[in-house]
């Protein structure tokens, strides 16, 4: 199967939307790749009405003229508020996740409405699972992403200084026990709710649970290259994926049926 270039990028939030859309742009149009993608809440700190979130990653993908993947962002959907990703697909916007459970530390469950399991969605043949930040932490998501047989399990995500070890730590597990890519993609010098401070650091992790690149804390596009060919090495030496999709994909989806 083809190889599939994406292109990571971080930056520190502005206080306006306009102003962050034109930042991702000024860092990724001269990348190129297949599928540019973002992390949480880069766009507004603010609560947007869906339509507009829907625009700004259309026009985002229509500058750049590439696929997008447009992190998570506070939406107003029928007077409720929700965390939620929106992709821009072959020129179709797509929702590629929600938020199943609210962050407990900067108060989300005070305002945010909880969502629902969105299975993965497909780019070039590839098949990408979207889990919205603190859900990594939740293992039966990534699990039951693999289990719809994603290739990539995609992480927008906020993430403090003093988490950024643990985070990177999780998401290297996910990607070995589900056999994905796995990618985190972190805001820079953006202040939390709670006055905490996001730290970049975004990171990429093949099937194997190397580290493919770790970008720093500065404001940084940088394009990497995934090969579909590795998922046959590590097939070769791991059944992690064989035996949970032969013996407990049943009971995952059967979790997810008793959650709808």
């Amino acid at each position: 199967m083809e190889k599939l270039k994406i292109t990571l990028v971080q930056f520190r939030r502005r206080p306006l939307a306009e102003e962050n859309l034109w930042t991702a742009i000024s860092l990724a149009k001269n990348e190129k790749p297949d599928l540019v993608i973002f992390s949480e809440n880069w766009l507004s700190s603010r609560p947007i009405n869906i339509d507009d979130y829907i625009y700004y990653i259309e026009k985002i993908g229509n500058i750049l003229d590439s696929n997008i993947l447009g992190g998570i962002q506070y939406v107003i959907e029928n007077e409720l508020i929700k965390s939620m990703g929106i992709a821009y697909i072959d020129k179709k916007s797509v929702r590629m996740c929600e938020k199943i459970n609210p962050s407990k530390a900067v108060g989300e469950r005070e305002i945010l409405v909880k969502g629902k399991y969105i299975e993965p969605i497909k780019v070039n043949n590839w098949k990408i699972g979207c889990i919205a930040c603190v859900d990594i932490f939740y293992p039966e998501i990534s699990r039951l992403h693999a289990i719809n047989m994603a290739d990539i399990i995609y992480n927008p995500a906020s993430i403090s200084g003093e988490s950024i070890k643990l985070w990177h730590s999780v998401l290297q597990a996910r990607a070995a026990e589900n056999v994905v890519y796995s990618i985190g993609v972190n805001n820079t010098n953006t202040l939390y709710p709670d006055q905490r401070i996001t730290a970049g650091e975004s990171i990429v992790f093949n099937p194997h649970g190397d580290k493919l690149v770790e970008l720093g804390s500065e404001d940084i596009a940088i394009t990497i290259l995934l090969d579909y060919d590795y998922f046959d090495f590590v097939n070769r030496r791991w059944a992690f994926r064989e035996d949970f999709i032969n013996k407990y994909s049943g009971v995952y989806r059967s979790i997810l049926k008793e959650n709808d």
